[in-house]
Parts: structure tokens; C-alpha cells; sequence
């Protein structure tokens, strides 16, 4: 406890005070007979009556409210509600308005709001609520007289307080406490709880920092938020006791028998004495007031003084100055009310800021002392202190590269050494407030604004190690983010034998080398996380072309172990993997792993859609030196067969490759086939039926070869049925023998030519390399379906002929008659399009309805017919 006020008695009068109200230095009184005084109240100049009005009414005055924006005076009194000018001094309390519709009246509330136009000015509203009998009647102040909302209340109860926050009503009745929102149509209606659990009691309601209800209940205080109670969409929804609460209840020696809230402290009045306390901290009470026991009265007139009435006698209670109460918290250890009584006093802002930053520091270290760790960093946090200065509170957590960057340091000697079981409940804390300090930083950073990258390295390694104590899940998503401290964080790391995380640390800070050869450390180790290839392969795969002598380096000992997998480094589905300089990598490939060339090529041709010329005739090349090697050697190796075949296909389908270059390498003995498929892409027709023909004997490839080339080369089927009827006296190549059935010329095959294409072989064409012996039934057919198609073909010529004349005639004919069509242009002539007349010079078009237009018109019509 402290002393937080200071009592002084002013005056003692012979009449009887029922009421209270004030404002500013001025505190006036209403009397049992009817009296209203207004004194001022000066520390200095003492007290001094400014106003009396000994006959202002026959009855008692039970009740006052002032509005000291608008000099207003609200007075209850004969059961009806006066309104008293306070601007006009010298009139002495003279009735502005008697409201009429108040009578009946036995207690009111006001609510005053302040509002600014659109021009500037400030406008006022006063609101006032009337409790006559069990109904609330709503009114408001316009001009000079109070006029009806057109709203009120039908209540259960006798109301006997009211209290008017925002857009909510509470009433206290005899035997319990009801919240109305009023806006609402009708109010809705929150009970709230029993006046009292036991005996009964007054209720007692007052307004808390603004916006709260305090509320009493026995001998407690309880604090309740009225906007729980307005819902946003209209609903009506009752909201739970333990929701509505925002502060717990405040206990209190006795029950409250009046309330007045002056910031920062709750002062009420109880039977035997007047309290004075906060809401913060543990120990609430702040002040007991036992000379003012008698008191029936408590206002509240500006910040820092209350007045106290009795019957007959009136008591002054200020504030003690805040640097006194402020040294007295501190030795006392109450920091919070400290910080609250700094940030209403009216010291230089930039002195209290220090100040209360200060404070702060003080706070969280006591917490810190007690162990109190989440809000000894919520206080810390309030301070701005340097995070590194936090972090010095944990020795074993100290960056041996860190030093302080000047800002004022937590003093350390004092706070004790923490046991292993209060440690994580510590970190966890710490964890917390680095995480909003990391959040700034960087923010700072991004904004170019004043921040050390070296913080930001000391909070993340720090982070590091609390993780490392408390979750280990969350280090690799921290070490991602690439602040940590290479040097210490690897230490950490090995420390706590953290491989997998070491790798992501040597990742992100580029250290890719060390990442490799840990990894290859580890591939062959028992039990290791990082056992096995997959880490190193996906490493490697994700370091890009930038690194291309680290990959071809640390992918040599994977493909020696694993070459289908470790393929995959220059393979996978990736951008990183399918932009490496493909060149470079076959290269590789090549000269260390010659078993993965074609495997290589095979994805970035058939995979990737590469059209390079080069990797094409490669993969054709290793094709066929691995089908060459294999029916040299081993012409039963189960892989011949899919070997050739793709060689095969290759050939056939792809247009990438460079015929002539592929053909320098092929064997002239071997793969006559796949030879005969790159002639043919040269257009070597004699050459390529030669070799399916004299060398292969396969007469099906032969007409399947002359009927796809048949539209480039008429000739074709000539060049077929010569190299049938008119055979080399040699195989087309050394080292391969003629097939047998075309040693000779072959009639048969000859005859099946001549039937099979008649139409697409001229008989003067080939007549010189029938045989002289070949009786003309033999060549029957072929010579009628040959004379045919001829005559057939002289017939169409002939008719288009004929066709065509006639059609040249009509369109002779056609000409010559509108070269004879006269039409007439003169002065008066109107285009039907712009009505306007032709001029000499004009162009126009004619139309084969007879209309004439301007070209220009004709144009814009065509135009916009064509955008339709």
C-alpha cells in the first residue's frame, strides 16, 4: 500500500446534502430543502462560493449531472428533470428547460458523445435516459430542450441504478442486474446476475476506463464489456458470464456502497471506509480512507480529484503527485501500477517514454526472477529492449560471435541460474519473443530502415539452439530461412549430432562441397539418417548449372554404385536438372559412364523433345555400335532385338539426325535394312531397291518404299521393275551375297508389278527391259488396264477443253453486253447513301440493281458489312 491521495476537509454545512455533482475546481450541492451551491475549490485561493440558489425547488434535489462541454446542469428534483445554464454565473443556476415529459421521474443517466462534422466543428449529443416507475423513456438534448427518442423500455423491476455505455443500458433492480442493447428494435434484453448471493443489497453500477461497467456483487467488483452484448448481424444471441468478463473480479473489504472510477485507480465507499484500488497486480488494494467513513457521496470532477460528501459535511481527495507514488511502486515492486499512473501524468512525452520503458525493464526482470518467463518477455517486448541483451539472461545461449549494439543492457548479475526443469518453460518464452523481434527485423530490412543483419544472425542462431532444446522439428524450417550463423550454428549442430539439419545449413549458406561430402560420409554408415544415395542424388539435382563441376565431382561414386539411379541427377523431372548444358553432361557421360550415353539421350530426346542434330546421330551411333557388337559376338543376347528396334524406328521416324553423317559410319556386311532407311532420306532410290531387292529379296519393302516416294518420283516404279527385270551383275555392296530369286531377271515378280501398279507405269517406258520372249497374253492385262487409263485420261482432257471454251465464250459474250449498259451522271444525281450530289471529280461505283454511290460510301458499307 502507498498513499495515492490526499484527504482535505473544506466544508461544513448546516444544511443537508442529498446530492453531488462536479466539474473542473467546482463541486456543487443540492440540498434536502431544495437549494442548489456551487463552490470552487482552489489549493491555493481556497474555497470560494461562485453560485446559490436558495428557492430552485420546494422538494429535494436527489439527483445531478453535468455536461461541462455545453455548461449544462442536469437536476432531478420534484420527480422531474430541470436543465440549469452554468455558462450565465451571475443568474445563479437559471432553468434553461423543465421537461414536462420526465414527470414521474425518480433517477436518470446521460450519455454524451462528441462528433465532428465534415467542416470541422464539434458537436455534442446528449442522450438521457429516465427511470419512471418500471419503464425506461428515452430523450435527447436538441437545441434547448429535450425531445423523445420514440423509444422505451417496459422493466420487471423498480429500477435504482442506471448506467448508459454506448449503445447499452444496465439497470440494476433490487434483485439483479439487466443489460438492454438498444440498437436493436425492440432492445434486447442480457441478464446479467443476482444484486447478491445472500442478503440483499444496493445495486451499484459505474463506468470503468470509458467503456467498461463496473458492476458490484456482494464484495466484489465485477468488470463487464457492454459490447459482448451489440451484436454486429443483428442477432440476438445471449453471450456467456465467462465470455463477457474481460478482467476477473475485483475483491473488496466490504460491499460497495458507491463507485467513482479517476484513472488509474478504483475508488469505492464502504460502510466503515473509502478504498482506493487498482485493477492491475496482485495486490489490488492501494489506499484506505477511514476519515471519510461517514461519506454518503463520491464524483469524480477531473482527472486526479474527487469529492466526498457527507450529510452536512464535504471532504476535497486529490492525487499525490506521480513522481512521489511512482518512487514509492517501484521500492514496493508494483511496476504496473507504475506504468499506468506514468502514462497519465504530464511529464515531457519523450521523458515518460523513457520512463515507462524503464519501468518496463524492471518488470520483466522481476518476472523473470520468479520464474513468470511468457510475461517477463511480454515486458520486454513493451520495452524495445535489444533482443541480444535478452538473450545474456541464458549464459549457455550466448553467441560467441555476438556484442552488444549499445542499447541499454538488462543487468544479468542479479538474476538467478535457472534448473534444468524451469529451463524449457524459458526457451519456450524466449522462443516466443525472438520470433516477434525476428519479425521486425526483417521487416526493417526490407524497408531499408536501420537494422543490423548481424541481429538478425544472433536471433535465428539463438532461435536455433532453443529449438534444439525444445522442438527439433521446427530447426530445419528455421535454417531455410539462411540468417543463422554458419560457424556456430554448425557447432550447435554437430553438438546435438543434428546431420540432416547440417546438410540443410551447408545448403543454404552455399557451403554445397561440404554438404557432398558429408553426405557421401554418411551413405555408407549403419543407422544413419543419411544413409543410402537418395539425399546426395536429390542434392545434386537441385544445385543447377552454377555447379556443374561439384555435380560431375559428387554424381561420379553415385553412378558407380547405383547407375540407373544416379541417372536421375541429370534426368529428373526438374528445371534446374533439364537446364544443365546438356553438351557438358553427355561429355561426362562419355569419357566416365559409357553404359549411360544411350539411356541419357534416349530421356532428353524422346523426354525433353530435343532436336539437336548432334545427340541425334550419337544415339544412332551408339545404337548400332551396340547392335553391330552384338551379331559379331553374341547374336543370341535377348537385348538385340529391342536394340535394333529402336535403331530402327529411330531411322524411320525421326527428321533430327544428318543422313550422309550417319551413313559414313554404317557397315556396308550388316543392318542393310536401317542402310536402306537413311538412302531413302538421301533419295537414293536405285540404292535402296537394290539392297531390298537383289540383297534382302523382300519385295514388300520394295512397293511399300516406291508407293510412299511415288509423289516426289513418278519414275519410281520404273526404277523398281528395271532393278527386277534388269539385275547388277553384283550385290549392291562387297561382302554380301545376291539373294537367289533375283540372280535373273524375275518374270513373276515382274508381271505382279506390272498388274499390281498399270496405271502408275508407262508401257514405252519399260518395253526395253521385258524380256524378248514375253508373249503379249502374258502382258495382257496390263496393257488393257495401261491403254485404258490412257484413253481415259485423253477423254477428260479433251472434255475440259470443250468446257472450258464454252465457259470463255459465255464469258465473251457476258462483257460485250455490259460494255454496252449507259447510265447518266449529272448535277442533280443523289448518292442513295450520303444523299449528297456527284461532283465532277467524284469516283463512284455501280451496283447491279442500277443504284450509283461515291466509292468512299461504297467502302464504308463494305466495311461495316464485314465487321458484322
Amino acid at each position: 500500500m502507498h498513499q495515492a491521495y490526499q484527504v482535505h476537509s473544506i466544508l461544513k454545512q448546516v444544511v443537508q446534502i442529498e446530492s453531488l455533482a462536479a466539474y473542473g475546481n467546482n463541486v456543487i450541492l443540492g440540498t434536502r430543502s431544495g437549494q442548489i451551491i456551487m463552490y470552487s475549490v482552489d489549493e491555493k485561493a481556497g474555497v470560494d462560493m461562485r453560485m446559490f440558489n436558495k428557492n430552485f425547488s420546494r422538494k429535494p434535489i436527489t439527483q445531478m449531472e453535468v455536461i461541462e462541454e455545453e455548461k449544462l446542469l442536469f437536476v432531478l428534483t420534484d420527480q422531474m428533470i430541470h436543465v440549469c445554464d452554468l455558462s450565465r454565473m451571475e443568474s445563479s443556476f437559471v432553468l434553461a428547460h423543465v421537461s414536462q415529459d420526465t414527470k414521474g421521474v425518480t433517477l436518470f443517466t446521460l450519455d454524451v458523445d462528441s462528433q465532428k462534422s465534415t467542416t470541422g466543428e464539434t458537436a455534442t449529443i446528449i442522450r438521457l435516459c429516465c427511470a419512471i416507475r418500471r419503464r425506461l423513456i428515452f430523450f435527447f438534448w436538441k437545441k434547448d430542450k429535450l425531445a423523445s427518442l420514440e423509444l422505451s423500455i417496459e422493466l420487471a423491476d423498480v429500477p435504482r441504478s442506471l448506467c448508459w455505455v454506448g449503445q447499452t443500458i444496465c439497470v440494476g433492480c433490487k434483485d439483479e442486474y439487466v443489460v438492454y442493447n438498444i440498437s436493436t428494435i425492440p432492445p434486447t434484453k442480457h441478464d446479467l446476475f443476482p444484486t447478491s448471493s445472500a442478503t440483499s443489497r444496493e445495486p451499484c453500477i459505474s463506468l470503468i476506463r470509458k467503456d467498461l461497467l463496473g458492476v458490484s456483487k456482494d464484495d466484489y467488483l465485477i468488470l463487464v464489456d457492454p459490447s459482448k452484448y451489440v451484436s454486429r448481424d443483428g442477432s440476438t444471441e445471449i453471450v456467456s458470464i465467462d465470455q463477457k468478463n474481460a478482467l476477473p473480479p475485483l475483491a473488496w473489504s466490504q460491499a460497495l456502497l458507491g463507485l467513482v472510477w479517476d484513472e488509474p485507480y478504483v475508488v469505492g465507499r464502504t460502510q466503515s471506509a473509502v478504498e482506493v484500488r487498482s485493477l492491475v497486480g496482485k495486490d489490488t488494494l492501494v489506499q484506505t480512507i477511514p476519515e471519510l467513513q461517514k461519506s454518503k457521496f463520491l464524483v469524480r470532477s477531473q482527472g486526479g480529484t474527487i469529492f466526498a460528501a457527507a450529510t452536512s459535511e464535504l471532504w476535497c481527495i486529490r492525487l499525490v503527485d506521480i513522481p512521489t507514488q511512482r518512487a514509492q511502486l517501484l521500492h514496493q515492486k508494483k511496476y504496473q501500477l507504475a506504468i499506468e499512473l506514468t502514462e497519465i501524468s504530464k511529464e515531457p512525452a519523450e521523458d515518460k517514454a523513457q520512463t515507462i520503458r524503464q519501468i518496463h525493464m524492471f518488470y520483466a526482470k522481476e518476472l523473470f526472477t520468479n520464474k513468470e518467463f511468457s510475461a517477463a518477455m511480454k515486458e520486454f517486448e513493451k520495452a524495445s529492449i535489444d533482443p541480444y541483451d535478452v538473450i545474456r539472461l541464458f549464459p549457455n545461449l550466448v553467441p560467441e560471435l555476438a556484442a552488444t549494439t549499445g542499447m541499454d543492457a538488462v543487468p544479468t548479475a542479479s538474476v538467478p541460474q535457472l534448473e534444468e526443469r524451469d529451463l524449457e518453460y524459458a526457451y519456450l518464452a524466449l522462443i516466443e519473443f525472438l520470433a516477434q523481434a525476428r519479425q521486425r527485423e526483417v521487416v526493417k530490412l526490407r524497408d531499408a530502415k536501420s537494422s543490423s543483419k548481424s541481429l538478425l544472425e544472433i536471433i535465428d542462431t539463438t532461435l536455433l539452439k532453443c529449438y534444439l532444446q525444445t522442438n527439433d522439428s521446427l530447426v530445419a524450417p528455421l535454417l531455410r530461412l539462411n540468417q543463422c550463423h554458419l560457424e556456430e550454428s554448425e557447432k550447435t549442430l554437430k553438438k546435438h549430432n543434428k546431420i540432416s539439419e547440417l546438410i540443410i545449413l551447408y545448403q543454404m549458406k552455399g557451403k554445397h562441397k561440404e554438404a557432398l561430402k558429408l553426405l557421401r560420409e554418411q551413405a555408407n554408415k549403419e543407422g544413419s539418417v543419411l544413409q543410402g544415395r537418395e539425399r546426395t542424388i536429390r542434392y545434386l539435382q537441385q544445385l543447377g548449372g552454377d555447379h556443374l563441376p561439384l555435380i560431375f565431382e559428387f554424381a561420379d561414386w553415385v553412378l558407380q554404385e547405383a547407375p540407373q539411379g544416379g541417372l536421375t541427377i541429370f534426368t529428373v523431372e526438374l528445371i534446374e536438372v533439364e537446364s544443365l548444358p546438356r553438351a557438358k553432361v553427355l561429355d561426362f557421360l562419355v569419357s566416365k559412364h559409357k553404359s549411360l550415353v544411350i539411356p541419357y539421350l534416349e530421356h532428353v530426346i524422346n523426354i525433353w523433345d530435343d532436336t539437336n542434330t548432334l545427340r541425334h546421330n550419337l544415339l544412332i551411333k551408339q545404337y548400332r555400335e551396340q547392335v553391330q557388337r552384338m551379331l559379331e559376338n553374341d547374336k543370341n543376347n535377348p537385348d538385340l532385338e529391342p536394340l535394333r528396334s529402336k535403331l530402327y524406328k529411330m531411322l524411320a521416324e525421326t527428321n533430327s539426325y544428318s543422313p550422309d553423317r550417319v551413313l559414313e559410319d554404317f557397315p556396308t556386311t550388316v543392318l542393310l535394312e536401317e542402310r536402306a532407311l537413311i538412302l531413302g532420306r538421301l533419295k537414293k532410290h536405285e540404292k535402296v531397291l537394290a539392297i531390298y531387292i537383289q540383297a534382302l529379296g523382300d519385295v514388300s519393302k520394295a512397293k511399300a518404299y516406291a508407293e510412299a516416294n511415288y509423289g516426289h518420283d513418278e519414275n519410281i516404279f520404273h526404277i523398281l521393275l528395271k532393278t527386277v527385270l534388269n539385275p547388277l551383275p553384283q550385290a549392291p555392296y562387297e561382302g554380301i551375297t545376291m539373294h537367289l530369286d533375283f540372280v535373273k531377271p524375275n518374270r513373276k515378280v515382274a508381271l505382279d508389278l506390272l498388274n499390281a501398279y498399270a496405271t502408275k507405269i508407262d508401257p514405252s517406258d519399260i518395253f526395253q527391259y521385258l524380256p524378248d520372249d514375253m508373249s503379249l497374253k502374258q502382258l495382257q492385262n496390263y496393257l488393257e488396264i495401261s491403254i485404258r487409263t490412257q484413253l481415259a485420261d485423253k477423254h477428260q482432257r479433251q472434255m475440259m477443253i470443250g468446257l472450258l471454251e464454252a465457259e470463255s465464250n459465255r464469258l465473251q459474250s457476258e462483257l460485250k453486253n455490259q460494255k454496252q449498259i449507259a447510265f447518266e451522271l449529272n448535277e442533280f444525281s443523289v448518292c442513295p447513301e450520303c444523299k449528297k450530289r456527284f461532283s465532277s471529280q467524284s469516283a463512284f461505283v455501280r451496283y447491279p440493281n442500277g443504284q450509283v454511290v461515291h466509292l468512299s460510301c461504297h467502302d464504308r458499307s463494305a466495311r461495316a458489312a464485314l465487321q458484322q
